[in-house]
């Protein structure tokens, strides 16, 4: 039969990272310490660790930078287009 699946509240998994970190123990050892399983608590290292702060820190300086860049890009482009109508018309009056 079907083994009754147990659920975590996101409290609880950001505790239980908060207190790995903070104690330095392994992932063993909170595995025994809590009865559950190493494959459990890794994905719960991901998204609430250390780590993760600095991943999600990222993605917004890159975000920023992007909308930037497309700014720029957009500039140039209107620039590009004004150099190009200005070039045939000055072009014209040559022939």
């Amino acid at each position: 039969m079907g083994e009754i699946r147990e659920s975590y509240s996101k409290e609880f998994k950001q505790k239980t990272i908060e207190h790995m970190e903070s104690t330095g123990k392994t992932l063993s050892e909170i595995s025994r310490e809590l009865g559950i399983s190493k494959s459990t608590l890794n994905p719960w290292i991901k998204q609430y660790g250390s780590g993760a702060v600095k991943e999600q820190t990222q993605v917004f300086v890159d975000y920023d930078r992007l909308k930037k860049l497309e700014q720029s890009n957009k500039e140039l482009q209107e620039e590009n287009e004004i150099l190009k109508k200005a070039m045939h018309f000055f072009t014209k009056d040559r022939d």
